[in-house]
C-alpha cells in the first residue's frame, strides 16, 4: 500500500479533494474556502506549522507566533478579502516553558494587530511537539473575491514584492550566517493584505494565490486552474541581492531558491493588460509584471534562451 512518502503531500491532497463533496460558494482547492452570508463571502483557511516542519531551533517564541500568524492570514490576502480573526490551537509538550507559550501568542497578536484584526481564541492540547493549527477568516464582496482561477490568454503575470528572500534567510539562520534582513523574511513573513484588498477593489486581477511552496509550482497551478500557460522572464522576477550573496555562501542555487523552495508568502497574480494603471495606482512600486499569459505550456526565458519551467517545489512528506 502507498504511504504518504510514496506519493508526496500533492498528491495526497489530490487524492483527499477527489472524495469531497462541497456545495459552497467556493470550496475546497483555493487558498481559502468562501461561504456566502448576507449577500457577501466569509473566507476561512487553515494552515499548520510544528517544530520539526517549519521551525528551526534559531526561531524565536515571539517570532514562531508571528510565523503561525502570517502564514494563515496569507491565504485570506490571496482572496482579497478584509481579515476578521484568526483562530490558534496548540499542541504542546508538557515541559513547554509557559513564557515561551505567552510570547508565541503576543507575536502572533503583533503579526494580527499589524494587518487590522486579532487573535480570537483557540484550544491546547498535550502532544510530544509544538504544532499549532490556525485558521483565519476574512470578507470579501462577491464580485470581488479572488480565485486561483480566471486567468485569460494576454493577461500579465506578476508578483508583488520580491521572491526567494526567503529561502534565503532560512538557508543564512541554518548556516550562521549574517543575513538580518534575510532571516526576517524567512522568520515574519508580511501577509499581503492590503495588496489584496486593493487588487481586489480594482477589478483589474483576473486570478491571484499566495506563493507558499515556490513561485514556479505557483504558475503552474494558476495555469492548471486557469487553462492557460504562461511565459515567465526572469530577468524581470525580483530578486535582493542578498539572495545572490547567500546562494554564493552555502554554494547553492540561485534559480533554486527563487523559483522552487518558497516561503515568500508574495502575492502571485494575473492584470487585464488594459488595467495594468489601475494596479500601479492601487499599489504603486510593490509589485513587478514578470511575464503573460501565452503558449501552449508553461515556460522560463533567460537570456534570450527559452526552456520548461518545471513544476517543482517545496512539498511534505518528500525527502
Amino acid at each position: 500500500m502507498q504511504t504518504l512518502a510514496d506519493v508526496g503531500e500533492k498528491a495526497a491532497v489530490a487524492a483527499i479533494l477527489g472524495r469531497l463533496k462541497s456545495s459552497t460558494a467556493v470550496g475546497p482547492g483555493d487558498d481559502a474556502a468562501a461561504i456566502e452570508v448576507g449577500g457577501r463571502y466569509v473566507v476561512a483557511s487553515t494552515d499548520i506549522v510544528s517544530r520539526l516542519a517549519h521551525l528551526p531551533g534559531a526561531m524565536a517564541p515571539r517570532d514562531i507566533g508571528w510565523f503561525v500568524a502570517a502564514v494563515n492570514l496569507s491565504d485570506v490576502a490571496a482572496m482579497g478579502a478584509r481579515p476578521l480573526g484568526v483562530l490558534l490551537s496548540f499542541c504542546l509538550p508538557r515541559d513547554y516553558l509557559l513564557r515561551d507559550l505567552e510570547a508565541i501568542m503576543e507575536g502572533a497578536q503583533e503579526c494580527a494587530l499589524s494587518v487590522g484584526t486579532e487573535i480570537l481564541g483557540g484550544d491546547t492540547k498535550e502532544g510530544r511537539e509544538l504544532v499549532i493549527a490556525g485558521t483565519a477568516l476574512g470578507e470579501v464582496g462577491k464580485e470581488r473575491v479572488l480565485l486561483r482561477r480566471g486567468a485569460r490568454k494576454g493577461d500579465l503575470l506578476a508578483v508583488t514584492g520580491t521572491m526567494g528572500l526567503a529561502s534565503a534567510g532560512f538557508a543564512a539562520v541554518t548556516n550562521g550566517i549574517n543575513a538580518p534582513e534575510a532571516a526576517d523574511a524567512f522568520m515574519r513573513p508580511r501577509p499581503r493584505i492590503r495588496e489584496g484588498m486593493a487588487l481586489s477593489a480594482s477589478g483589474a486581477a483576473t486570478s491571484a494565490m499566495d506563493v507558499t511552496d515556490g513561485l514556479a509550482y505557483s504558475v503552474h497551478e494558476l495555469s492548471r486552474q486557469s487553462g492557460v500557460h504562461f511565459i515567465v522572464d526572469w530577468e524581470a522576477i525580483p530578486v535582493r541581492p542578498e539572495v545572490l550573496r547567500i546562494a554564493m555562501a552555502v554554494d547553492g542555487s540561485v534559480e533554486d531558491m527563487v523559483l522552487h523552495y518558497g516561503g515568500d508568502y508574495e502575492l502571485l497574480f494575473t492584470i487585464r493588460p488594459d488595467m495594468l494603471d489601475a494596479v500601479k495606482g492601487a499599489l504603486g512600486d510593490e509589485f513587478s509584471v514578470i511575464g503573460r499569459a501565452e503558449g501552449s505550456e508553461n515556460v522560463l526565458m533567460r537570456g534570450g534562451q527559452v526552456s520548461q519551467l518545471e513544476s517543482r517545489g517545496y512539498e511534505h512528506f518528500m525527502r
